[in-house]
């Protein structure tokens, strides 16, 4: 597993959202606030449960290429077509997690 500094980690995940791989599928938010925010604590928890997780960077190409602290597996996601690509990818049933700084 890997570690953060509470400071960085908290930069990194402060506007993580999480929801349901269905929910891209088929009932997307439209707002920022329908969507579930999450700790770390619980984002460490999520990711040692074994369960499957995808961890979605959301971050702007600049933004990424000058980040110090990166999720290690997480998947980049920049535009709408990489975004339906990952749709068709990710069982309906597997927790994602989104994140930018």
């Amino acid at each position: 597993m890997f570690t953060f500094t509470p400071l960085r980690f908290s930069l990194i995940i402060i506007l993580s959202l999480t929801f349901f791989g269905t929910a891209i599928a088929a009932n997307t938010p439209k707002k920022t606030s329908d969507v579930e925010r999450i700790t770390i604590a619980e984002f460490q928890t999520l990711q040692s449960s074994g369960e499957t997780v995808v961890i979605i960077d959301t971050r702007s190409s600049s933004q990424w290429q000058h980040a110090k602290d990166k999720i290690p597996g997480a998947t980049r996601v920049t535009t709408m077509e990489e975004l339906k690509k990952l749709k068709n990818e990710v069982p309906p049933d597997t927790e994602i997690v989104t994140y930018c700084t």
